[in-house]
């Protein structure tokens, strides 16, 4: 593997709760000449499928508990914002600086939970909530996507995240289906014949990140992104959401 290509998709609609995204993505390639072909990757930003499954929340209208109060007046952000947080959450991290960073109900560390306000309409006070199940979701993609084009496709679904002791956000994988997200090296060797001990190469996270290049975070509006080139088929297909390492597992907790 020598190069790889990426293409931003243009002109995706403005994505409404229950659109069907296999239909409007099959429409998308076709209005813009693009052809799929076996182990194309489509990497797709997590917003739009928040939004074609209703993940919206009216954080006027939500009950609030003494917990999401407490913060909400320590953090001095909306309390029904704060609620949807811990709903999300399994735990606090911290709420050093004005930030509340917490472990997701799907096991990575965020600020707010993945919560915020941006691209979606202002209108209303309402939050956009990550995916129930990313994965399945992925999955689900894969299969529709895969099965109407009649190609070997695999999806990435990003969400832009901070890293510690990193200023700026970047693309990850969020979740994935029928690609080898984490690959594995433990065993063969370097340039200079040394044997690698340690060595996992997170590619979901690394194509997610390139496709977030194109994908921007602003006002670009190009939410998908086609990956040509990349093949990795001799290496075991895992789920990017099997990316996050456990406490017991990370070696900066």
């Amino acid at each position: 593997m020598n190069n790889i290509k990426l293409i931003s998709l243009k002109d995706i609609p403005f994505i409404k709760p229950n659109d069907n995204l296999i239909e409007i993505i099959l429409d998308n390639l076709k209005n813009n000449n693009e052809i799929i072909e076996d182990n194309d990757v489509i990497v797709i930003a997590q917003k739009i499928i928040s939004k074609s499954e209703n993940r919206y929340v009216d954080i006027d209208n939500i009950k609030v508990s003494d917990e999401a109060k407490k913060l909400s007046e320590k953090l001095k952000k909306h309390p029904g914002l704060i609620q949807c947080v811990l709903n999300e959450s399994k735990k606090i991290i911290s709420i050093n600086k004005g930030v509340l960073i917490v472990e997701h109900n799907l096991g990575f560390i965020n600020v707010n939970a993945g919560i915020d306000f941006s691209n979606i309409p202002s209108e209303k006070n309402h939050v956009l909530l990550l995916p129930m199940d990313p994965s399945k979701s992925a999955n689900e993609l894969q299969k529709g996507l895969s099965e109407k084009l009649n190609k070997n496709i695999s999806i990435i679904i990003t969400d832009s995240m901070t890293r510690p002791y990193r200023a700026g956000v970047i693309n990850i994988a969020l979740a994935s289906s029928n690609i080898q997200s984490l690959i594995n090296f433990s065993g063969k060797t370097d340039m200079y014949g040394n044997i690698l001990k340690h060595t996992e190469i997170a590619i979901a996270d690394e194509l997610a990140s390139a496709a977030g290049i194109l994908m921007g975070q602003a006002d670009e509006k190009k939410p998908i992104i086609i990956i040509k080139g990349f093949n990795q088929k001799k290496f075991k297909v895992n789920d990017a959401i099997n990316l996050v390492v456990n406490d017991d597992d990370d070696l900066y907790r």
